[in-house]
């Protein structure tokens, strides 16, 4: 896209006039925007600069250029009955005009940033927070399963167990290959993101296991196994790995349900409970921040200044 230009300053009063009216016409929008956006985003904007407008209007301000406090005070009223993407949107819109006719942008002042974050905290909805997969129910479902043949029980004990030494998440479980298993002496590991995790020696022993029944030696670590209970080339997608959850918590007769983060929510209470603090687990679970480590262990003050710390920063950037 083309860098958009200001107005020149001989043609900022009559525009500034223009848009303090409230109602602005989709051509004198693509003038102003020198023909940079589609058809529908000139109605995008023209429509949020004029719920704007109207709203500077009803409290005898001017809407360009508008005071600091103008906007935030649009924001917190309007978030009582507009969704806060179409008031992010109007903030944008009304710092987009201001830009381009030559005053100071509203929008990027940290009062506005910071009014901004807080009706973001205040919308988003409480997250349910999956079941913990305990070190016991991996215990559990190994001594249940240990006598069997079937080629789905071993892989589907070997998908819990690397699940939770690893504190894997779904997709991560489901990218792993032949080529991420290591070993060295009597220490096998699995590679995630280029990190090492070093696997138990049960968990190593089901590896072994599944690679000689199955007689793979490179491709998808884990695959699907067909209704005749035959292995098959296709990956084990995340759906199938929530299904294998699903599953054990069937297996265990439980009342829960566990999912594919269930096994992270219990390592991670696991671990805190050995002494590591939050910073050492979202390293070992390669979590981008610590709020969901802290909020598994039971720590939801330091969970929610994170949370608040990466939504300022998204909404920011």
């Amino acid at each position: 896209m083309k860098k958009i230009l200001p107005l020149e300053p001989k043609h900022i009063p009559d525009s500034l006039a223009l848009f303090n009216q409230g109602v602005v016409s989709l051509d004198e929008w693509e003038l102003l925007t020198q023909g940079a956006y589609s058809h529908n985003s000139l109605l995008s904007y023209r429509n949020d600069w004029h719920v704007f407008a109207d709203f500077c209007h009803g409290q005898g301000v001017t809407a360009v250029p508008c005071a600091i406090t103008t906007l935030r005070r649009f924001a917190e009223l309007a978030a009582q009955h507009r969704k806060i993407s179409v008031i992010r949107r109007v903030v944008v819109t009304v710092g987009l005009v201001h830009r381009l006719h030559q005053q100071r942008d509203p929008s990027k002042h940290r009062e506005v940033k910071y009014a901004m974050a807080r009706l973001l905290q205040a919308k988003l909805p409480e997250s349910k927070e999956a079941t913990p997969f305990h070190a016991q129910h991996m215990i559990q479902l190994n001594e249940q399963l240990a006598g069997s043949q079937r080629l789905q029980d071993l892989r589907d004990r070997l998908v819990w167990s690397l699940s939770y030494e690893g504190l894997l998440k779904r997709s991560e479980l489901a990218a792993l290959t032949t080529d991420d298993l290591i070993t060295q002496g009597t220490q096998t590991f699995i590679i995630v993101r280029d990190q090492r995790v070093a696997l138990s020696e049960q968990t190593a022993m089901l590896v072994a296991q599944w690679l000689d029944k199955t007689g793979m030696n490179h491709g998808p670590l884990l695959r699907r196994i067909n209704k005749h209970g035959h292995l098959g080339e296709t990956v084990l997608d995340p759906s199938s790995i929530y299904r294998i959850f699903r599953r054990a918590s069937r297996l265990l007769g439980e009342s829960v349900t566990f999912s594919g983060q269930s096994p992270r929510v219990g390592a991670s209470r696991a671990l805190a409970n050995k002494g590591m603090t939050i910073k050492q687990i979202q390293h070992l679970g390669r979590w981008k921040s610590p709020a969901m480590p802290a909020q598994y262990v039971g720590n939801t003050i330091a969970s929610e200044q994170a949370k608040a710390r990466y939504r300022h920063k998204k909404l920011t950037e």
